[in-house]
């Protein structure tokens, strides 16, 4: 403490209550009053009463430690008494007393040396002041010494004005300089460092608790109104632009959505100063799972912005193949197969130190109603654009097993009722359809059914009786050939003849489950053909035996290639008139 100056509290005490006449008046209180001359570092303890000097007051000083002062005193005409100053910093306790009333207080007493005090600081043009006090008061004519280890252009000795105060000039370079002061029998030093003033001013930017952030502008220490501020952030920062400083030399910006770092430069004039500092955003780590039609689609944002190469991990309270890590693409995304059954899901996104977690629950509902190759097909895809890198083969065998609407029990077509309705419309479609004389290939003017046709006429190639294999004597003609004797029907149809025994192949009773009734017949098993074509006797005859006994199945039918007809017939090879040969089925032009 370089000055002691001090109030003393009033105390006032009564002591008598006796009777005081009316035109008599009390006393209303004392006050104490210290000051330690910076001359002589004497202490003048002052008496006053109502701002008024109390002479004659007595004053006793007491203290713990050694003091010289210690003792009792009596007020002079100024209501003044002097003490020594001390050796040390001692603390002392002063009672005043006048016409009945007290005052009391304690003081800290110091030596010149230890109360004379200099101190320094840079003002807004760069140069430096050195105030010199003593006991708290300004010390004119005190003697200051400059000095620093490398140049500066202030070095020197100076004399406080009346103010206490010795000016310095702006260093051109930063530089820690001593300041020592003499007055009064006493010394003082300090050390200080000195900026120029292109270099003095500072800007520090601070986050609030409600994500704004404060930006504050100082030189020298002292903060500075009216400085150009400069914000720019490297995202898109919606308080980047040009602020000035209030006269507390700050300027508040807005939260910014994203966290980024955001640059701040401030300027005045000849100085300016630049920080950079990360601001937390308000926007935050999101993620989605919508399902639809074709696709489970996981979305990975940050506020508005899709995150890419974002790591999302996917799992499940059941069997789902989407389980696994991926990596978001360009647009934020990832893209899941749609279950099997019903699944709830928990994806789990990080990117850039944040997470973010999404449930959902995926359901069979959304499976896909076109084809079912469609299906798989977008299955397939669903799975290269989640960026599947492993091997896809079971996991699209299990799609399929699961997803098949052909093996399900409640596709088309599967449940009792259906397959009955199936039945008796597909009888009644073919009783017509399969045998409508104008079908592809049943009207008689179609190839091979004209009697004038290639092939059908009498003296057609492979039709005379001189043609090869039409002799009554050419292999197989004979009445001995196999399925020629006069117990055999129409050679190629009896029922000995290679493919018509009921052991052959398509013949038992249980090889015909499956095949359309007996009842309808094949194609070529239909005796009473409307399409009023005139058909060779070989054709009536293989007509007659492909009847009720001619099973619908394939190769090894009652018109099988036993038929004592060579192949140069019409009718001569059985597998052209197969219910399941190319031609006859249900599905073929004009059997439907």
């Amino acid at each position: 403490m370089n000055r002691s100056r001090f109030a003393i509290a009033v105390v006032f005490v009564v002591l008598g209550m006796t009777a005081v006449p009316a035109t008599a008046s009390a006393a209303t209180g004392l006050a104490v009053d210290v000051d330690q001359r910076p001359a002589t570092g004497e202490a003048v303890v002052t008496v006053t009463e109502n701002e008024s000097a109390v002479a004659n007051a007595t004053v006793e000083v007491t203290s713990e430690a050694a003091y010289a002062g210690n003792g009792t005193y009596t007020t002079d005409a100024d209501g003044e008494v002097v003490l020594p100053e001390p050796a040390d910093a001692v603390t002392v306790t002063l009672n005043a007393s006048a016409d009945g009333a007290n005052a009391s207080r304690q003081v800290e007493l110091l030596p010149r040396e230890d109360a004379l005090d200099v101190s320094a600081a840079q003002v807004e043009d760069g140069s430096a002041t050195v105030t010199v006090t003593q006991y708290d008061q300004e010390i004119e004519n005190a003697t200051v010494t400059v000095s620093s280890e490398t140049a500066y252009g202030g070095n020197g000795t100076y004399s406080t004005d009346d103010n206490g105060e010795a000016v310095l000039p702006s260093p051109n370079e930063t530089v820690s300089v001593t300041i020592e002061a003499s007055a009064n029998n006493a010394t003082a030093s300090e050390s200080i460092e000195l900026v120029p003033l292109a270099e003095s001013l500072d800007v520090a930017v601070a986050q609030n608790d409600d994500g704004t952030a404060t930006v504050t502008v100082t030189q020298y220490g002292d903060a500075v109104e009216n400085a150009t501020v400069e914000v720019t952030g490297e995202e898109n920062y919606s308080a980047a632009g040009t602020y000035a400083t209030d006269a507390d030399g700050t300027v508040t910006l807005d939260q910014p959505e994203d966290t980024q770092q955001v640059t701040v430069t401030a300027s005045v004039e000849g100085a300016s100063a630049e920080t950079t500092v990360e601001l937390d955003g308000s926007a935050k780590l999101g993620v989605s799972i919508a399902q639809n039609d074709g696709v489970v689609l996981v979305s990975v944002t940050h506020g508005d912005d899709a995150v890419e190469n974002a790591t999302v991990e996917v799992e499940a309270d059941g069997d789902y193949a989407g389980t696994g890590t991926y990596a978001t693409d360009e647009n934020g995304e990832v893209g899941l197969p749609l279950p099997q059954e019903n699944v709830t899901v928990t994806v789990t996104a990080s990117a850039e130190n944040e997470t973010a977690t999404a449930t959902e629950t995926l359901t069979v509902e959304f499976a896909q109603q076109g084809p079912f190759g469609q299906a798989v097909s977008q299955f397939v895809s669903a799975l290269k654009s989640a960026g599947f890198d492993g091997a896809p083969g079971r996991i699209i065998s299990d799609f399929v097993t699961g997803n098949n609407p052909g093996k399900a029990d409640q596709a088309p077509g599967q449940n009792d009722g259906d397959r009955n309705a199936a039945a008796e419309n597909e009888t009644a479609e073919n009783e017509t359809a399969e045998n409508a004389s104008d079908a592809p290939g049943r009207s008689g003017s179609a190839p091979g059914r004209n009697d004038g046709a290639s092939g059908q006429a009498d003296d057609a190639p492979g039709r005379s009786d001189d043609a090869p294999g039409q002799s009554d004597d050419a292999p197989g003609r004979s009445d001995d050939a196999p399925g020629q004797s006069g117990n055999d029907q129409a050679g190629a149809n009896a029922d000995a003849g290679p493919g018509n025994s009921d052991d052959a192949p398509g013949r038992s009773d249980d090889a015909r489950k499956g095949n359309r009734s007996d009842d309808r017949g094949g194609p070529a098993a239909a005796d009473d053909d409307d399409d009023g074509s005139t058909e060779s006797g070989a054709d009536d005859d293989a007509e007659a035996d492909g009847s009720d006994d001619g099973g619908d199945g394939g190769p090894g039918n009652g018109n099988g290639n036993g038929n004592g007809n060579g192949n140069g017939n019409g009718n001569g090879n059985g597998n052209g008139n197969s219910d399941g040969s190319p031609g006859n089925s249900g599905d073929a032009p004009g059997q439907e």
